[in-house]
């Protein structure tokens, strides 16, 4: 479906516009979700139909219904949703996940579509956060986003030809362990996104989500580098190696320096505060850590000694 609206919509939209600088200048948040509250219900009338617009978590809507009434005092689950587009008989799979503070910074956008090449979709990826990035905060921008998806899209699998493959300067000799802080990992698609190139690479390691988000992921280096050229490409708030741990093979197996089996995504909710925002229990991830005989990154997390 294209980004077309009738001339009623239209106003509702600049009307929503115009509401939105004294507002977030206040930083009510409880306006700043009403505001999300509204864009969204204009993005699902405007993608109306089957299977467009869709939701994971549908109480999420209930919940900041509540919040922003004043019925309920706890911070609500950020709002996450995600509009399939057709454009020129291709699928696009756009996944939104708003921050608290949305519009006055920016959505966590990001896009994926099978008739894009790894390669051509990082491109479209950073291509996107470039123009949000350069639209002023404090206005809702998901349909202006999508606008430009429609407008652009194309050129990602039509013009851009395969690149090259970047040689990255590791010794194929070298085994190596990425240990990855993140100031947050909450959009479920950037999550898959993160467990399909540990696959796709052959990574071992953790994903675990919520604020902070943390990231272990070991293989050989070549395999660690390219993933993590990857990874780190996508649009993060802040994300970073706080350690990086290099073995030499030494005609040994990878295998045997793995101290994960595999890769998955993993959960250490603290149930504790007032807000839903998913912070770790600290001492179950250092648990988890002891585990796997790596206890000693804690304090190269967090600058404590883990107990």
């Amino acid at each position: 479906m294209s980004c077309d609206y009738d001339d009623s919509e239209f106003l509702d939209f600049k009307e929503l516009e115009e509401q939105i600088t004294q507002i977030v200048d206040n930083g009510n948040l409880e306006e700043m979700l009403r505001i999300q509250l509204s864009e969204f219900e204009m993005l699902q009338s405007m993608f109306s139909n089957p299977g467009e617009f869709c939701v994971d978590d549908p109480s999420v809507i209930a919940d900041i219904n509540e919040f922003v009434d004043g019925r309920c005092s706890i911070i609500p689950p950020r709002l996450d949703f995600s509009i399939n587009l057709f454009i020129d008989m291709a699928k696009f799979e756009v996944c939104v996940n708003l921050p608290h503070d949305y519009p006055a910074t920016e959505p966590d956008i990001f896009v994926r579509s099978d008739k894009l090449s790894r390669n051509q979709q990082h491109s479209l990826n950073i291509d996107l956060s470039k123009f949000i990035a350069d639209l002023d905060r404090g206005e809702i921008c998901i349909c202006s986003a999508i606008s430009w998806l429609q407008e652009n899209a194309t050129h990602y699998y039509v013009a851009i030809k395969p690149e090259p493959q970047v040689k990255i300067c590791e010794d194929e000799d070298l085994f190596t362990r990425y240990w990855i802080y993140s100031h947050h990992i909450y959009s479920k698609l950037k999550r898959r996104e993160v467990l399909d190139l540990a696959h796709e690479f052959n990574i071992t390691g953790f994903c675990l989500p919520g604020k902070p988000g943390i990231i272990c992921a070991e293989g050989s280096s070549m395999d660690c580098g390219e993933w993590w050229q990857k990874v780190k490409s996508m649009n993060w708030k802040k994300i970073m190696c706080k350690k990086k741990e290099t073995f030499k093979l030494n005609g040994g197996e990878i295998e045997e320096l793995r101290k994960f089996p595999s890769f998955r995504e993993i959960s250490f909710e603290s149930g504790k505060g007032k807000s839903q925002e998913h912070h770790m229990d600290m001492g179950e991830f250092y648990r988890y850590l002891a585990e796997h005989n790596c206890s000693y990154v804690f304090k190269d997390y967090f600058g404590v000694d883990g107990k």
